[in-house]
């Protein structure tokens, strides 16, 4: 046990000016990103008290996810520090004119759905652009552990995010709400800016240099088919990328269009249950997120990949079943672990298993399959506006699991992995 929390308290990649000030940077961003979709999620239902409208909407926030892959070539050719900085002017300036329409009554579902296709740009361009920078600012010593820290970063605000915007609804409002939300993404630019001071030293550098020097003789479409080359003659970067796409398409809509349905007409607990079942999720995640870093060097990664995507869609069959507010907590508590489980190592292992002049495009890769989130939200919607939000997630998650078996009897690879 002491052991565990000694790799805790090292974070050696944190010792690096310029990785800590990007680390911080993506708490940040990552939060405020996360917190905005179950906000729209709310506010959604409130304007239209329409179950596929939910699903679209929250479609819509992630729809940019199709042009990942080209993100990531830019993420691969051009200046990644500059790149993140115009992600993040967008992000904000999208926070303050939806804090603006709250304000004077402006808001409507037209505008909801333009500032939401927008927004989903920006997620897609920032996601690949900041894993591909995390080697331009650490040595190859600390690059294992600063892979990891990102990942933990990135993936447990997937849970903490809608968690805080979960809990924000209840105690200050949807204009409060995105009040907090602009005011983090001030915070995330100013990181941002300040990491422009801190130079990391040539020795970190060089590859990255290096890499982007032989891109500019790549041409861009070249360069993108590369990247699918790559994936599809890596094993374990396709299968990862397989079973990340197959959670975001069965699994991961319980938190954006399932939720709050279920606890609006399921368990009748209004805004304030929304905000403890998604904070309950967040707790799950930290949870997950401490428990992973204290793994070290753990060598039976892929194994928990695998619990990981089987244990999710298990916890969200069993919440379709409940019907009882804090037997659902403990279930979505459950689920919170299972999700940050199986995102953060996921993203560790396809950062572990490429190389790093690839790391952009299979990043970009892996942001893209988020596009499956979209389609699931929509779908999701429809067959809850049809048949019920416990018969919807019912339906999910048996797929879910179905198709997480398959995959693991089709690819004894995913055991292997460390």
């Amino acid at each position: 046990m002491t052991s565990r929390w000694t790799e805790i308290r090292q974070a050696s990649a944190l010792r690096h000016p310029g990785f800590r000030m990007l680390w911080t940077a993506t708490l940040l961003s990552s939060t405020a990103r996360w917190a905005d979709l179950v906000v729209v999620g709310w506010l959604t239902l409130e304007l239209t008290n329409s179950a596929l409208m939910v699903g679209i909407v929250s479609g819509c926030k992630m729809a940019g996810y199709v042009f990942a892959p080209i993100m990531g070539v830019a993420a691969d050719r051009l200046n990644r520090h500059m790149l993140l900085i115009l992600a993040s002017l967008v992000s904000g300036t999208i926070a303050v004119l939806m804090l603006t329409l709250l304000l004077t009554n402006e808001m409507t579902v037209g505008y909801l759905i333009a500032l939401s296709l927008i927004s989903s740009l920006t997620w897609a361009l920032d996601h690949p652009t900041r894993q591909a920078f995390i080697p331009d600012l650490v040595g190859p010593k600390n690059l294992t552990n600063a892979i990891a820290l990102n990942a933990i970063a990135t993936e447990t605000t997937v849970i903490i995010g809608p968690a805080l915007g979960g809990l924000l609804i209840p105690i200050f409002g949807i204009s409060g709400a995105y009040a907090l939300i602009a005011v983090i993404c001030i915070f995330d630019l100013l990181a941002l800016l300040r990491l422009k001071k801190i130079s990391p030293t040539p020795s970190d550098t060089s590859g990255a240099q290096t890499s982007e020097a032989a891109q500019q003789n790549i041409s861009p479409l070249t360069s993108l088919l590369d990247g699918f080359k790559y994936a599809w003659g890596n094993q374990a970067v396709f299968m990862l990328l397989l079973i990340a796409f197959m959670l975001n398409f069965f699994v991961a809509p319980y938190r954006y269009s399932f939720l709050p349905l279920l606890a609006h007409y399921v368990l009748d607990t209004g805004a304030t249950g929304y905000g403890l079942l998604t904070s309950m999720a967040g707790v799950g995640a930290l949870v997950a997120g401490l428990w992973v870093v204290s793994l070290g060097n753990y060598s039976h990664r892929g194994r928990l990949v695998i619990l990981g995507g089987l244990l999710w869609p298990i916890a969200i069959f069993v919440l379709a079943l409940s019907s009882w507010f804090y037997l659902s907590l403990l279930i979505v508590f459950l689920a919170g672990i299972a999700q940050a489980i199986s995102w953060t190592l996921i993203a560790t292992l396809i950062l572990s298993n490429t190389e790093p002049s690839m790391r952009g495009r299979i990043m970009g890769l892996r942001t893209g399959v988020v596009i499956s989130l979209p389609f699931g939200n929509f779908l999701a919607g429809a067959i809850a506006e049809n048949f019920g939000v416990t018969i919807a997630m019912a339906i999910y998650a048996c797929c879910a699991l179905a198709l997480m078996l398959l995959i693991i009897s089709r690819a004894p690879i995913l055991r292997q992995l460390k």
